[in-house]
């Protein structure tokens, strides 16, 4: 309603809220400055709380209109649909009068409007790159939060969903994003999940809390110092609300990996790689080792990627390969996967190292591809031991020419006193005890080497025990330190290598899914597997929530070296 040429509206955004959130009402006196600020209807379950004043100036066609605004904020108690009446405010001797405006609350979960965001101050998103992945594929993910006004003490809960792994994630800078009519802090964070069995499989719900700056009003005295003690000056006039949001649950179909096509070599890689084999040295002598390094480099799952198989290697002893992985980019899916093998030639025939077959599927073009390195020429020489027994042989046949006879002698000469024989001497036994006890040795070091060779598993349990003693001893000094990054992926790794011997399996292949489906059936005891389980998901959440004081990291250290203790004693129903 106008009057001098003033006029009066009343606007309310947004005009449909969830529980917990507010509203900001704005009275609008256009050409025209109130007597005093209006006193506003009282509603049932509506806080409305008078929060300051701005005044504009517009300039069209030359003509100037000046607008005077009260701003209020709207905080309801209960959901439901509220009509807020004609406002009236007196301007001189006439009372201008506002068109009556609504106001929409839902309940917490309910989603209304044209999107999920539309009047909310903060809500989460767990976004895929795509829904229908195949078993093995790395499924890029994107958590999303938004929040419309500035938060404090966020925390991220970590990633779940019953038949995934996930992997590494990182955090985005924040930005500010528009939608509809209200503006957005952004924060991204990124990650990746890997489905490991058939089926609809869920993705979340993706949890965050923390704490939000909502504007509130100072309270009036009607004195004339209001004005000058609701400057911004004085501090700033918001409260802190606690916020707690979760995203909707994501389902996603995992598809099994074709059978038909499928290479003999295929050992379940799945992405997109590349492959480069180099040998050195490749002059050797029967029973010395060639380091055999084998690099399968690209996009995929790159901690789940096994060596290939050395079938077609009879002639060689073969040895468990050494791997690691190089990464390239923050979330882990792009590097190479390097595989070491120590292969010993074992006959004077061979000319060269077998061909090397590599298999894998890739999901964007739903074929198997099949790579493979060509045989690799080596030069192998007869063993030392050979030419050690040729070079005697030839010694022995040879004669030694003789020497003049001595004349005898008239005279005894000057005499001497004959000391004790030479086997009673200490010295003369140690030379000839000396070459005794090396024989010993080599010939037991060689038994040994011997026994390794035909025992993989037993080397690799060496091997393991030897890693997961050095590794408690760094975990212990991480835990000291207070440095959790370095000690939860030490302890990470050091329970897949300790459970992967035992499993026979890859380091790379443990997770808590395969602990709980491998273990529990071979018959470890309950208490072990709750352990394991503990162990896994507390690592799992320290990459998205990383919070743990030294006092926490000395309780874990004696958790994770318990567990050790018990998995290496463990006597599966299997053995």
């Amino acid at each position: 309603m106008t009057a001098f040429g003033g006029q009066l509206s009343a606007v309310i955004e947004p005009d449909e809220i969830m529980m917990g959130e507010s509203a900001r009402l704005t009275l609008n006196f256009e050409n025209v400055r109130p007597t005093e600020v209006p006193a506003l209807p009282e509603i049932t379950n509506l806080q409305i709380s008078y929060v300051g004043s701005g005044q504009t100036f517009q300039f069209i066609n030359g003509r100037q209109t000046t607008i005077v605004s009260l701003n209020y904020v709207v905080v309801p108690s209960q959901p439901g649909e509220y009509t807020i009446p004609s406002i009236q405010a007196r301007v001189g001797n006439e009372t201008l009068s506002s068109a009556p405006i609504k106001l929409k609350v839902l309940k917490s979960g309910d989603s209304g409007g044209e999107s999920d965001a539309r009047g909310r101050l903060a809500f989460i998103r767990l976004v895929p790159a795509k829904t229908n992945v195949y078993v093995g594929e790395v499924l890029p993910l994107e958590i999303q939060l938004y929040h419309a006004v500035p938060a404090q003490d966020l925390q991220l809960q970590p990633l779940s969903g019953e038949g995934f792994t996930f992997g590494k994630s990182r955090e985005l800078p924040q930005r500010r994003v528009r939608i509809g009519n209200t503006t957005y802090f952004l924060r991204q964070v990124q990650s990746t999940a890997v489905a490991n069995k058939v089926g609809d499989l869920t993705l979340g719900e993706v949890e965050c809390t923390g704490r939000l700056e909502v504007p509130i009003a100072r309270r009036r005295t009607g004195g004339v110092f209001d004005e000058f003690f609701n400057d911004p000056f004085f501090g700033p006039r918001y409260e802190l609300r606690p916020m707690k949001v979760k995203s909707e649950p994501v389902t996603v179909r995992a598809m099994p990996i074709p059978s038909d096509g499928r290479p003999a070599s295929f050992t379940g890689a799945v992405g997109q790689f590349t492959m480069n084999v180099a040998a050195s040295p490749t002059n050797v002598a029967v029973g010395e080792p060639i380091r055999v390094k084998l690099r399968i480099e690209g996009r995929g799952a790159l901690e789940s990627i096994n060596p290939p198989p050395l079938d077609s290697w009879s002639d060689f002893t073969t040895y468990p390969p050494v791997s690691e992985v190089e990464s390239t980019d923050p979330l882990g899916v792009e590097g190479a996967r390097v595989f070491q093998y120590d292969v010993v030639p074992q006959k004077l025939s061979i000319r060269a190292l077998p061909e090397i077959e590599f298999s894998y599927f890739d999901p964007d073009d739903r074929t198997y591809h099949v790579l493979k390195h060509a045989a690799v020429p080596i030069i192998v020489r007869p063993g030392r031991s050979s030419q050690t027994f040729a070079a005697a042989t030839d010694g022995a046949n040879q004669t030694e020419p003789g020497g003049d006879i001595v004349h005898l002698k008239a005279r005894l000469g000057v005499c001497s006193m004959i000391g004790p024989p030479l086997i009673l001497r200490p010295w003369f036994m140690a030379v000839h005890a000396t070459p005794l006890i090396l024989w010993l040795g080599a010939y037991g070091w060689r038994k040994r080497r011997e026994h390794l060779a035909r025992n993989p598993h037993l080397v690799r349990r060496h091997e393991v025990s030897r890693a997961v003693r050095h590794g408690l001893r760094q975990l212990s000094r991480f835990a000291s330190e207070g440095d959790s990054e370095q000690f939860f992926a030490l302890a990470f790794r050091l329970l897949q290598e300790q459970i992967g011997e035992r499993l026979g399996l890859p380091a790379a292949a443990i997770t808590d899914a395969v602990v709980e489906e491998q273990l529990k059936p071979r018959g470890a005891p309950p208490e072990l597997l709750d352990l394991l389980s503990e162990l896994f998901h507390a690592c799992n959440q320290h990459r998205y929530a990383p919070s743990a004081s030294s006092a926490d990291l000395e309780v874990l250290w004696a958790k994770v070296h318990a567990a050790l203790k018990q998995v290496h004693s463990l006597k599966l129903a299997s053995d």
